[in-house]
């Protein structure tokens, strides 16, 4: 794959993704709106529903009906219910209306009460002296509910609320009435709380409020407009029940909490939704980009096969080329040289090939690992030798502990395995080489060099199959990248492991032997 399709790809899926993420917070942002609105849409309902239900409570007692007792027969007086007792009544004589509002203007009991109806329910005010039972009081209870009395002295039946005075008007045959409403210009601001709390505690709303009752005095409302805390969110009462010119308003605090606890729903969907397409595309990108390694590390390991096998082969077609144009003598001396190239060539190519073929079997229960006791010392001396005759120019040194423990490996895999490392470290590393063990614990094999030419971000990769380091189409190092991949399996086969220590003009492998 090439790098700038590699590079499209990734661009198309950031940008799909992108979108996606753009449509999901705009769906859930309108959402959010459209809760929002419908929760104000409560509040007000919820307000509203508090102003009616604290009015049609004042209508029980802010509602008084009088009748004129001259107009009625004799009529039982017992405690039985209103209704029944209106059923009752019945025309015995009309009086005159100026007679009849001049007895109510005379009732003093019952204006008292109309003068303090705001310290309190009217009913209570209008039946007090009842409950005291003075005998000079002019009023008097008629049934236990508190719904009807009479004023003795200026004979007036008294009913008190607006179910009464609705009975009371279908009467027809009760001319003589007058039905009393009482407006107030004040608010009960507790009152109207709790049934405000009621109303927003059953919609399972939970918000700091505050109510203002505006009368219409300009000054006033100003002054009170300009005290109240700092709060967002308005609402005011439609109720109709409110006094010409007055209004209730709400404030309340930003309801985004409450909003999103309704929303939680949508919100984790959309997340969720977001979460899957993320990973999708991450695993699509991760998976195209191994593709992309894997297809660039094909590309490297063939071109290093190429590389690798064309010397040999180049040498000995070389060297048969000689025999044949060269030799006209057919010099034996001449022959066994050129044969001895060729010879050399082809055990070489046949180990590249084997150690190709080896790679292969490192993954399957194949490659046999046979553990026995060795004694590391003259194998790594060994070992340390062989590479100084190969690279005079650099200095190898290796120190040893006084007394060395056996190491319980395959002898074979193991001199396989410090090989590569001491090869890695000629081929790539410093002109100073140190090998050393440490057998505090599990066996310790470092080797030091202080090249220092691994970058940070290859410390894990050149452990892979076939991964060598980029540097383009440069051979100047042979290789099929193999062998660090080799001495980790094989430290795994052995229940060991290696590590890599990377410095400023230090490179370090640690292989841990059990």
């Amino acid at each position: 794959m090439k790098k700038l399709q590699f590079k499209r790809i990734g661009f198309l899926i950031v940008f799909t993704l992108l979108v996606s993420i753009g449509i999901q917070v705009w769906r859930n942002y309108n959402q959010f709106l459209l809760i929002q609105e419908q929760l104000v849409s409560e509040i007000q309902q919820s307000l509203d529903n508090a102003v009616e239900n604290y009015y049609a409570e004042l209508a029980k007692t802010d509602v008084i009906t009088l009748t004129d007792m001259r107009s009625e027969g004799k009529s039982r007086t017992d405690s039985g219910n209103v209704k029944q007792q209106i059923q009752h009544l019945r025309i015995k004589k009309l009086d005159t209306l100026g007679s009849f509002l001049d007895r109510v203007g005379q009732s003093k009991e019952l204006f008292q009460a109309l003068e303090n109806v705001e310290k309190g329910g009217l009913d209570s005010f209008l039946w007090k002296s009842s409950d005291q039972k003075d005998s000079l009081n002019n009023i008097v209870l008629l049934d236990s509910g508190r719904s009807m009395g009479m004023d003795k002295k200026n004979e007036l039946r008294i009913f008190m609320g607006k179910s009464n005075a609705d009975s009371i008007n279908r009467l027809e045959f009760l001319t003589s009435k007058i039905i009393i409403s009482i407006t107030r210009d004040s608010l009960d601001f507790e009152k109207i709380n709790a049934y405000l709390f009621e109303e927003l505690d059953r919609k399972g709303i939970d918000i700091n409020y505050r109510l203002i009752h505006l009368t219409g005095n300009e000054k006033e409302d100003s002054l009170l407009v300009s005290n109240t805390p700092n709060m967002p969110f308005k609402t005011v009462s439609r109720s109709t029940f409110l006094p010409p010119g007055q209004s209730l308003e709400m404030y309340f605090e930003n309801t985004a909490l409450t909003v999103l606890k309704r929303g939680m729903l949508e919100v984790l969907t959309s997340l969720l939704f977001l979460g899957i397409i993320g990973f999708a595309f991450y695993y699509l990108y991760q998976t195209i980009k191994n593709q992309k390694e894997i297809a660039e590390i094909k590309q490297d390991l063939i071109s290093n096969i190429t590389h690798e096998f064309k010397t040999p082969i180049a040498t000995t077609l070389s060297a048969i080329e000689g025999i044949e144009q060269f030799n006209p003598a057919n010099d034996p001396e001449k022959n066994k040289r050129y044969l001895g190239i060729s010879k050399s060539q082809m055990h070489k190519l046949n180990q590249m090939v084997e150690k190709l073929l080896e790679t292969a079997t490192l993954d399957t229960d194949q490659l046999i690992v046979k553990k026995e006791a060795i004694d590391p010392e003259p194998l790594l001396r060994q070992l340390i030798q062989k590479f100084q005759t190969i690279a005079p120019e650099k200095k190898i040194d290796l120190i040893l502990p006084a007394q060395l423990k056996p190491i319980w490996a395959d002898a074979f895999h193991f001199e396989n395995v410090i090989s590569n490392l001491l090869d890695n470290a000629v081929k790539y590393g410093g002109n100073e080489i140190l090998l050393g063990i440490d057998q505090n614990g599990m066996h310790k094999i470092r080797i030091h060099d202080n090249g220092g030419n691994i970058a940070a971000d290859q410390k894990n990769r050149i452990f892979e199959q076939f991964y060598r380091i980029p540097k383009g189409d440069v051979h100047d190092v042979k290789g099929f990248g193999i062998g660090l991949y080799y001495v980790r399996k094989i430290l795994e086969k052995h229940e060991g492991k290696i590590e890599l220590l990377t410095g400023k003009n230090s490179t370090t492998f640690i292989t841990y032997w059990p």
